[in-house]
């Protein structure tokens, strides 16, 4: 098992090293990619490890996950009501996200939706059930949740700066942009925010290609700096 835990270590810490180091060549979506996975599959290792060492999880307040868990359902309800009157007239509606990841998002959500509702269903046929145990599937509903917004959601640029799912990124806050190809449709818009967070330093987000041009415009007006100009279309 110890060969388990230095080879998942091993694996975590390329992830996060593809994802954060400037030295790497990857794409801006394919960094912050492998920085959340890397991320997540260091907190799994170490919480299994911890585990299976000193049993910690049956001690654990899990209580404090299904508070998170709602926490969230609320933050991302609050973020939607407020999106409608938030960032002033739209400017360039840039649609959802492409139908691929919108699938993706799609399945992934509604999956974490059945297995955390069939396992509620289970819990709470017991004659003496708690909170503490369905807390872990209320956060994963509330993730599910987070996750189908996201599919779903309009991005768009507007008077005040950029909305992407239930995020908003003020015209301020973002140092430059840049361009990376995607497909033969759609170009990566790639937003380098004024922040010490590596995690967050940079957020992307597919737009079609006829959209290129108004977006720079845009970007140009509020006197942020191109980094990289958007690829050339196939002849």
């Amino acid at each position: 098992m110890t060969l388990t835990w230095i080879a998942g270590y091993v694996l975590a810490a390329g992830l996060l090293w593809g994802g954060l180091s400037k030295q790497t060549r990857l794409r801006a979506s394919s960094r912050q990619l492998s920085t959340v996975v890397g991320g997540f599959l260091f907190f799994l290792i170490t919480a299994l490890m911890l585990d299976e060492i000193f049993s910690w999880w049956n001690k654990f307040p899990r209580e404090i996950l299904g508070a998170i868990g709602l926490l969230i359902i609320l933050e991302r309800t609050v973020r939607l009501i407020r999106a409608r009157g938030r960032g002033g007239t739209v400017l360039i509606d840039l649609g959802r996200m492409p139908i691929q990841d919108m699938m993706i998002n799609l399945f992934a959500g509604i999956g974490l939706v059945w297995i955390a509702v069939m396992d509620i269903a289970g819990i709470v046929r017991a004659p003496h059930w708690a909170f503490r145990d369905i807390s872990l599937q209320v956060l994963g509903l509330a993730v599910a949740y987070a996750v189908l917004i996201q599919a779903f959601g309009r991005r768009r640029l507007v008077d005040h700066g950029v909305f992407f799912g239930t995020g908003f990124c003020r015209w301020e806050a973002i140092r430059s942009y840049g361009w990376e190809k995607e497909t033969a449709t759609s170009t990566m818009l790639v937003l380098h925010k004024h922040t010490n967070v590596p995690v967050l330093h940079f957020t992307t987000l597919s737009v079609k290609s006829e959209l290129v041009g108004s977006i720079e415009e845009i970007f140009s007006q509020h006197s942020i700096d191109r980094e990289r100009e958007a690829p050339k279309p196939a002849a």
